[in-house]
């Protein structure tokens, strides 16, 4: 700021604050005189209060009269009574500043243990007045409140009296009080002036040096902020003692910071658990493609019509970025030479050009010579055959082998510029060890031996648990190594037992009940069926397991037995269950967050309408919560948060739900209450639980809580409510507020009378 312009805010300052001391002084001549008029306006306000209390009191006993001897009108003169109790607690309220005297307050204090002792006797007497039948108990009951309620009622009027005093005496005081008032205001007017000169010319200065630095510097930096750029700090560095709004832009700045490397942090948990899931479904579908040629591999089908079913499969897997198009080319007898045996989709130049390959002579023929996978993502000069028009493309090349032995190639299309991908990798090598077993048991499929070998070999190929099963009587006729591996089992402890004495250590095949038995359903469909078990292992521990079975036929057609694939999926159902938890619930109290809560608010409403029972929402607003958060830190406070919440699950029951809004702001669902009072007793029950003291990190800490009730079905609409569970939501949030305004720490109901003021504040 230039040196002009300080000069010229110095002088405005100080002119406008000589004015203000002049109209100051003028009112403060009046305001004396004006405290006898302040006295006798407070003691009408007294007496409004005090009438309105004893008002009050009088009704609450008309209506108590009223249910002795009107019994189908008692639910309209419970209601009456707690709006009367209602009226009595806000009038005692008002007059709390009103009432200034030591004595005063003694007799204030005296009115109000009264009170409570009087709502405590009427609270019993409408239970049991709704709960006696009997003509002379009723009378009894009236009597017993005859006696409080006159000493209550002599309580007030000694109150009356004592503020009738005190405003004369207030008077006659104020009168002498004036003349010497007047003199020291005129002595005051002329020092302020002095004064008012000497603190003006203190605050400017204060002002240009306070901010920390020069406007048009912080007003570019607030701009960043505000716009998202949290990396413009090159002006804060320029103020090392940093001071003023200076120093608050920093903190500011600071705390923007950590909040954007948590959502971020959250984000990026999402995206990696989104991304495991993704990985684990593709290796689902990798793993049911080798199924499918393990399934190929046990027909009784010539070899070159196994071999187009795999290519089949194989080329129209999904999840895998194949063309296609492929072809299997196997090792010709006594030769370093390849003959295609299988083909998807070739040129026809392809045909004849690849119909016989050497060794080393394009892809097919290196992976054959170097018994390993051969990858191009392109036309390049391995591809040693070319056509005119052949249009750029990828290749995996890779070797069929049976041990250390070459039997054939795999020749898949990818796209051009296609990335390597060692799960795509993994795959075509299992699936290959598939087909080596298909060309070896073909060419022994009449020596038994050779048979069991061809099919372990093929088991073993799996990483999944495999048992064979013959299905006439459940027994296990073969198992992969995986399966032994997985479950701690010797051969020798397997072949020959029941499958569900193996795997569940039951006496009895699975129970349609517990447990959805694949085997059982592929036999009555004839079809391959999938179900998931939840299994235990020797720690106790739950293991998901998703189950498969596939069918095995004779040459009938008939199904002898069935191959039975095990996945351990408690990975997958993990990252399934964070998503889930981070989708629906609070990530500082593990509450159900506000997406839960509609979900099961709306569960609740078409509950109470089917069922016809009462249910209630409780909105709660912490208070004194910021005091809190602010004086000990965030850490603190979220610590805070977690206590509040496991408070309010005590106590409520576990069909109750308890949420976590935002804030400090928490719902409650109460479902299947008998009516207001139990929805009111448990308000009170909550309130009392959050009064209790908070020991956190070393700091004891006071809060309370101001609760807003709406009830359903409503009591107050006569018409069919497009949203109600909005509506109840709003309702209980106006109901919150007016116990806020009412004093706080306290519940109130959602009511038709609810101040235009109240309503326009909560919609704004």
């Amino acid at each position: 700021m230039k040196v002009q312009t300080r000069l010229i805010f110095s002088h405005g300052a100080i002119i406008a604050f000589l004015i203000i001391g002049c109209i100051a002084s003028i009112l403060m001549l009046s305001s004396f005189r004006d405290k006898i008029h302040v006295i006798v306006s407070e003691r009408y306000l007294k007496t409004i209060y005090l009438d309105n209390v004893m008002s009050a009191v009088e009704d609450i006993n008309l209506s108590i009269f009223k249910l002795l001897i009107i019994n189908d009108n008692s639910t309209k003169e419970t209601d009456n009574i707690d709006k009367n109790k209602t009226t009595i607690i806000e009038n005692t309220i008002k007059l709390e500043p009103l009432v200034r005297s030591d004595k005063g307050k003694s007799l204030l204090r005296r009115i109000k243990e009264l009170q409570n002792d009087y709502f405590s006797l009427i609270r019993e007497q409408t239970h049991a007045i709704l709960m006696v039948n009997s003509n002379e108990s009723k009378a009894a009951l009236l009597n017993r409140q005859l006696e409080p309620l006159r000493v209550f009622l002599h309580a007030i009027e000694d109150l009356t009296e004592h503020q009738t005093r005190e405003m004369k005496e207030s008077e006659a005081q104020s009168n002498r009080a004036y003349h010497m008032f007047m003199i020291a205001v005129i002595f005051g007017v002329a020092l302020s002036i002095i004064i008012s000169i000497l603190i003006t010319a203190r605050v400017v200065r204060s002002l240009v040096t306070g901010l920390g630095g020069e406007p048009e510097d912080i007003i570019e930096i607030l701009k960043d902020i505000s716009q998202g750029n949290l990396q413009y700090d090159y002006k804060l560095r320029k103020n090392q003692d940093k001071r003023g709004i200076i120093k608050y832009v920093s903190i500011l700045l600071e705390n923007l910071r950590e909040k954007e490397s948590i959502v971020s942090a959250k984000l990026a948990l999402g995206k990696q658990l989104e991304e495991n899931i993704s990985e684990m479904k593709q290796r689902d579908i990798l793993q049911d493609t080798i199924r499918s040629v393990l399934e190929i591999s046990l027909e009784q089908v010539p070899l070159k019509s196994k071999l187009d079913r795999v290519l089949d499969i194989v080329v129209s897997t999904p999840g895998l970025s194949l063309e296609n198009k492929g072809c299997i080319h196997l090792k010709a007898d006594n030769s370093e030479e390849l003959m295609m045996i299988s083909q998807r989709n070739l040129p026809e130049h392809l045909l004849t050009a690849c119909a016989r390959l050497k060794y080393g002579q394009c892809l097919c023929g290196i992976a054959a010579s170097t018994s390993k996978i051969v990858f191009s993502n392109k036309l390049d000069d391995l591809h040693s055959v070319h056509f005119e028009g052949m249009h750029e493309h990828g290749h995996y090349c890779i070797p069929i082998k049976s041990g250390s032995d070459v039997l054939g190639v795999l020749c898949l299309y990818v796209k051009h510029n296609h990335e390597r991908n060692k799960l795509e990798e993994d795959s075509f090598i299992a699936i290959t060890n598939s087909i080596a077993a298909i060309i070896e048991h073909g060419k022994g499929e009449d020596t038994i031996k050779r048979v069991n070998k061809f099919t372990q070999t093929v088991l073993n190929s799996i990483n999944d648990s495999i048992t064979v099963i013959d299905v006439k009587d459940f027994t296990i006729v073969s198992t992969n190594n995986t399966f032994l591996r997985e479950y701690r089992l010797m051969g020798d402890d397997v072949v020959g037992k029941n499958c569900y004495a193996v795997i569940h250590k039951a006496s009895e095949p699975c129970n349609l009940q517990e447990y959805a038995c694949p085997v059982m359903n592929m036999l009555r469909t004839g079809e391959h069926a999938m179900a998931e078990h939840l299994h235990y292992d020797e720690t106790g521990k739950e293991v998901y397991v998703s189950c498969s079975a596939s069918p095995i036929k004779d040459e009938a057609g008939n199904i002898v037995q069935c191959v039975y694939v095990l996945k351990n999926i408690s990975q997958r159902k993990y990252y399934e269950k964070q998503l889930q938890q981070l989708a629906h619930y609070d990530v500082v109290t593990s509450l159900p967050n506000r997406i839960l809560l509609l979900d099961r608010l709306n569960i609740a409403i078409e509950f109470s309408t089917r069922e016809g029972n009462m249910m209630a929402v409780l909105f709660i607003d912490l208070d004194k919560f910021k005091a809190v958060n602010d004086t000990y830190g965030h850490e603190t406070g979220d610590s805070l948060l977690k206590e509040v919440s496991k408070r309010l699950l005590s106590t409520v029951r576990k069909s109750d739900t308890v949420s976590r809004v935002g804030g400090d702001e928490f719902v409650i669902i109460l479902t299947k209450v008998s009516g207001k009072i139990d929805a009111g007793l448990i308000a009170d029950k909550i309130i009392v639980s959050l009064n209790k003291p908070f020991f956190l990190n070393g700091h004891e800490c006071h809060i309370g809580g101001s609760i807003g009730i709406e009830t359903y079905p409503f009591s107050d609409v006569g018409y069919e409510v497009d949203n109600v569970t909005d509506v109840l939501i709003k309702r209980a949030d106006m109901a919150m507020y007016k116990a806020k305004e009412l004093g706080k720490n306290r519940h109130e109901f959602y009511t038709s009378d609810l101040s235009g003021e109240t309503v326009n504040r909560l919609f704004e």
